[in-house]
């Protein structure tokens, strides 16, 4: 069996949801604002380093393109090529003017590792800035020179050259050599070689991310030499890192930032952390207010629960005390309480009052069922001697006096027939006649099938009785009374109509009010009463009457109601305990 929790646990649960569900609303609100401000930042963060990157990788390209054009554009150098390429450079002097040339470009530009010249004529002309040399070279011409379409060519090396003894990572940037008197002329092609190390500076955002110079998925440049070459897919780790990728225009080339995620999971968490801290501070001070807060009403419902239960014991002299400063509502509830108990104490002193006196009434009962059998014995010995004095008409009387006599005695207040309430009008005629000195005529038109439909007893007789005391007063012939029933929407319809007198109007008017005094129509009264008793709004009275010519009282009475019986002399109260 599921038990069920008290107020004050329920109060509490209840408090604390109302104040769990905004507080945890709140928190992921905002933990879902900062995690968005700093996914934000860091998607900022990660395009910000993009772009230094790509600024960085052109402002090289830049740099050491001017130093090629410069190169190129050399009208000495240009000339002494001119001649190279035409085998007029006998004496090698056009030779030492382009190697000087070289030299001077190496020595005042950091990073640049090597240039070299390769002629239309065939003829190689370099300068190995790692060996300071510009007849012997292990790499330059290893290296080879890029295939020049376009104006400049960008070319990143992944195999390593080595130079006195170290392995060093190259980038090259090629342009051909044009005669400037006749552009369509081409004397060759310049390659500058430059320091792998140059490019990944000027990828380097300089944040705690690291950058990546790839051709295709090949590493051209990244900050562990080690990874140039490789395969850039089998470096990404998707769980500890997030990957961005943009293709610089200049080279063609991709540059591909690599966000380490472990300090931003880290930032989050710590959030969360800290949130989850604040809203079990939270709660647990919500807790402590909703307890303070209801503990003064809790302990009042305590003291009403405590009352309540004494009083379901039946002390009934339990009263709850009114506090000051009490809430209006608690206020009103100990008073009612307090109003209740006193007035249960009324109903159960007139409820011992009502059962003596019931008691005392059964016990008058018992005495007085002598009195009826004394009185029928006595009415049958006088019925005796009226019919051997002959005295018949004496007789019928005594016979008519002794079954309305038992009529009225037996099951008092309870239903009968119609057919047996016809009957008893008879047997009531019959001694009202001798006031008239006439019987009236009676006539009766009741379908056969109403004949059986049970009514309370003495419902019609009140309005007999009226007929004979006022309507045939001072008329001693012509008397007629119609009793006639017929069926309506599950009601059936009495009338009693008369020819006598009428009714005045003004008293006609006042018959029709429930509400008026009708001072000496008592018995009217009681008919009223005793029909909205037993029928409620369903039963209705009604007169209608016209002076010098006739008068009819209408009933309606539900035919369902009508099969209702109480039990003679039988009433029960109810009392709460």
């Amino acid at each position: 069996m599921k038990k069920e929790c008290s107020l004050r646990e329920g109060l509490l649960i209840r408090f604390l949801i109302a104040t769990l569900i905004p507080i945890l609303l709140f928190s992921a609100a905002t933990q879902m604002n900062m995690v968005r401000a700093q996914r934000k930042g860091l998607e900022d963060q990660i395009e910000s380093n993009l772009r230094t990157s790509t600024q960085g990788l052109d402002m090289l390209l830049d740099k050491y393109s001017s130093v090629l054009y410069d190169l190129c554009t050399d009208e000495t150098i240009l000339d002494a090529v001119e001649y190279m390429n035409d085998l007029s450079d006998i004496l090698g002097a056009n030779r030492s003017v382009v190697r000087r040339g070289l030299n001077h470009a190496c020595s005042r530009t950091e990073g640049i590792v090597g240039i070299m010249f390769s002629l239309s004529g065939g003829d190689t002309i370099f300068f190995d800035a790692l060996n300071s040399s510009s007849t012997n070279s292990s790499w330059i011409e290893e290296a080879g020179v890029p295939e020049v379409e376009k104006e400049y060519v960008y070319r990143g090396i992944p195999k390593a050259v080595y130079a006195n003894g170290e392995k060093i990572y190259i980038f090259q940037i090629a342009r051909k050599l044009v005669d400037y008197r006749d552009i369509h002329r081409e004397l060759g092609t310049a390659v500058i070689s430059i320091e792998e190390s140059q490019v990944c500076e000027a990828i380097d955002s300089g944040g705690d991310d690291r950058s990546y110079l790839l051709d295709g998925s090949q590493i051209l440049s990244a900050v562990s030499k080690e990874e140039i070459g490789r395969n850039y897919g089998e470096l990404v780790d998707l769980k500890a890192n997030q990957y961005t990728s943009f293709t610089n225009e200049k080279c063609g080339y991709t540059i591909c930032n690599v966000q380490p995620m472990g300090e931003y999971r880290r930032s989050i968490q710590i959030q969360y952390l800290v949130l989850t801290v604040i809203a079990g501070i939270t709660i647990l001070i919500v807790f402590a207010a909703t307890f303070s807060v209801t503990k003064p009403y809790l302990r009042i419902v305590d003291n009403y629960k405590e009352a309540m239960d004494r009083l379901q014991k039946g002390d009934f002299t339990v009263c709850v005390e009114t506090q000051e400063g009490m809430a209006p509502e608690l206020r009103n509830i100990a008073e009612g309480f307090n109003e209740m108990v006193v007035h249960m104490q009324d109903l159960i002193r007139q409820g011992k009052q009502a059962a003596l006196e019931q008691k005392n009434a059964e016990m008058s009962a018992l005495e007085a069922q002598i009195d009826p059998h004394f009185l029928y014995n006595t009415l049958d010995t006088i019925n005796w001697k009226a019919i051997e004095n002959e005295q018949y008409d004496i007789s019928e009387m005594l016979g008519a006096l002794a079954d309305i006599l038992r009529y009225i005695v037996k099951n008092a207040g309870g239903t009968t027939t119609l057919s047996q309430e016809l009957e008893w009008l008879e047997h009531y005629l019959l001694l009202q006649s001798v006031k008239l000195g006439k019987k009236p005529e009676l006539q009766i038109k009741v379908p056969e099938e109403l004949m059986e439909t049970r009514i309370h007893k003495l419902l019609l007789q009140p309005f007999v009785e009226n007929a004979i005391k006022y309507a045939f007063t001072g008329r001693d012939t012509g008397n007629m009374l119609v009793i006639r029933a017929k069926e309506i929407e599950n009601q059936i319809h009495l009338s009693i109509g008369d020819n006598g007198r009428g009714i005045e109007p003004e008293l006609l008017k006042r018959l029709n009010d429930e509400s008026a005094d009708l001072g000496e129509h008592m018995g009217i009264v009681n008919v009223r009463k005793r029909l909205k008793l037993y029928y409620g709004e369903e039963a209705t009275v009604y007169f209608e009457s016209i002076v010098n010519s006739y008068t009819r009282v209408h009933l309606f009475m539900p035919i369902r109601a009508s099969h209702m019986e109480y039990p003679s002399g039988e009433r029960t109260a109810n009392v709460v305990r």
